[in-house]
């Protein structure tokens, strides 16, 4: 079984013939790029995510209608328009863009494409098979949304780790006594280092300090006078 049989016996009864075989697809464009938040894309976005759609509606012989939650149109198509074979649809706010969604799913006959909870359980409410966005996604867009998906995640990650292991060889050889700041300080105080300053130097009179039996000799004439 294909894939695409696979996911059209999703909207059959178990064991029946398919009420519907939805050859119109309605995609909720955010969904497929951020599924639990549903962000607004940035402008490139909306075009990169075109793109990789418009080349799976050819590769599937799919009829995508694409929609966005955007309050002006990108340059490249209008609202209601065409991009390389795909209908573009924009909506100001989230309920218009649920409402919308629904209405185009119905007059397509087609399936929707989102992972929204609001517009998953609506959409089940009104009959309309919904497809999750996850799911159509690892089938058609892997490497192919906004960012470079899970290839991107995969590559900082590997980044982050090279950087880390390239902080702990610095490291090491500091503690090795490699080269760097920590092993000059002990050379410049060695450097520096030599005999120190007598007590006559630092004071400046000149005098010597008195011996020790220099001390006892002035302790035993006290003693006598007493």
């Amino acid at each position: 079984m294909g894939f695409m049989d696979a996911i059209k016996s999703l909207f059959s009864p178990a064991g029946g013939s398919a009420r519907r075989n939805p050859r119109a697809y309605i995609v909720d464009a955010a969904r497929l790029v951020d599924e639990k938040t549903g962000r607004r894309l940035a402008p490139r976005d909306q075009v990169q995510i075109l793109n990789a759609l418009a080349r799976v509606a050819k590769q599937e012989n799919l009829d995508l209608q694409v929609v966005f939650e955007s309050d002006r149109p990108l340059r490249e198509v209008d609202h209601g328009g065409e991009y390389n074979g795909l209908k573009v649809f924009y909506a100001p706010d989230n309920e218009q863009l649920v409402a919308m969604a629904l209405k185009l799913s119905r007059s397509a006959d087609g399936a929707l494409v989102s992972s929204g909870v609001t517009m998953e359980s609506r959409a089940t409410e009104a009959g309309i098979p919904v497809l999750c966005s996850s799911t159509f996604r690892k089938a058609f867009l892997q490497g192919g949304l906004p960012g470079g998906g899970e290839r991107r995640d995969r590559s900082n990650g590997n980044g982050d780790r090279d950087r880390r292991r390239g902080r702990d060889r610095r490291r090491d050889r500091n503690d090795r006594g490699g080269s760097g700041e920590g092993n000059r300080a002990p050379r410049e105080e060695s450097q520096g280092s030599g005999p120190s300053e007598s007590p006559s130097a630092s004071s400046g009179t000149g005098e010597a300090p008195a011996s020790p039996e220099d001390n006892s000799t002035v302790r035993n004439l006290i003693d006598l006078v007493e």
